[in-house]
């Protein structure tokens, strides 16, 4: 991991995400970029009415002041590290999207935008629209606006893998991770049951069937590596958050794009940040 993209808002949540760009730097260190976009005034240009000398001075200060604002963003956080602030105008996910691209950045470290008793099932557009279009992995989770530095570990990574084309990929990633932090690495998997996937009851006897292969197939995937692999039945954002808590994993790495059938967890992407409790790194 060589470059690592944060964008801020100016938002409490920038200085809680900083944190866990630090505790990721001092286990292997790279380039870190601080991105902050300003975005179109079409809410100003409608409200003011205004064009031409007028609407352009309004783009000039804010521009100034985001500036500055970004010139003096987590200074504390970050004294220790090299950074390179970035400003750009457009579309936020887009512009993080793009900037990423063409800067081949390794990891982007977004957290989740919610407010209020709406929080746990907000995850914002930025961060949605950031997660559903990027193609480098992003580190994100519903709890990264509050916590301190010294109650960030990574002891324990933990690969939820849904036995879909994409599996081997989430391990290995999860395996590269563990192995870059020092970390012990845990392999989940949420079994919904053979119902689920044909969409109508059956005999007990082949959902034992169905469990057997996927235990098989489990067996199959992590062949050769020294992991301890949990199964739980049940929904799979309730379920991986369940296995989560019980094997006290610090972090998880999930396939992020949208399937169905055995591949179904990753329709439950965001139920699984949002539930989690832990940061959540979706490749």
């Amino acid at each position: 991991m060589k470059r690592v993209l944060m964008p801020v808002d100016f938002s409490p949540r920038d200085a809680a995400a900083a944190h866990y760009v630090q505790q990721l730097f001092r286990k292997s260190p790279f380039e870190t970029i601080l991105l902050h976009v300003v975005p179109p005034p079409d809410y100003e240009a409608a409200v003011l009415e205004a064009g031409g000398p007028i609407l352009q001075e309004l783009m000039d200060t804010r521009r100034k002041l985001a500036q500055d604002r970004l010139n003096s963003t987590c200074l504390a956080e970050f004294a220790a590290m090299p950074v390179e602030r970035v400003l750009l105008e457009g579309f936020p996910s887009e512009q993080i999207v793009e900037y990423a691209s063409s800067r081949a950045v390794d990891l982007i470290v977004l957290p989740t935008h919610g407010y209020g008793p709406f929080r746990r099932f907000l995850l914002g557009s930025v961060t949605s629209k950031v997660l559903h279009d990027s193609r480098c992995p992003v580190l994100t989770g519903a709890h990264m606006e509050e916590p301190r530095l010294e109650d960030i570990h990574f002891r324990k990574i933990a690969a939820a893998i849904d036995l879909s084309e994409s599996s081997p990929a989430v391990l290995a990633a999860a395996q590269d991770l563990a192995s870059r932090l020092g970390s012990q690495l845990v392999v989940l998997h949420a079994m919904t049951g053979l119902h689920s996937h044909i969409g109508f009851n059956i005999e007990h006897s082949h959902e034992l069937h169905f469990e057997s292969a996927v235990r098989e197939r489990l067996a199959g995937l992590t062949r050769g590596m020294q992991v301890e692999v949990f199964i739980e039945q049940g929904d799979p954002g309730k379920t991986i958050a369940s296995l989560v808590k019980q094997t006290s994993s610090d972090l998880i790495v999930i396939a992020r794009s949208t399937a169905h059938g055995l591949a179904a967890m990753r329709s439950y992407t965001y139920s699984i940040i949002r539930e989690s409790g832990v940061p959540v790194l979706s490749v």
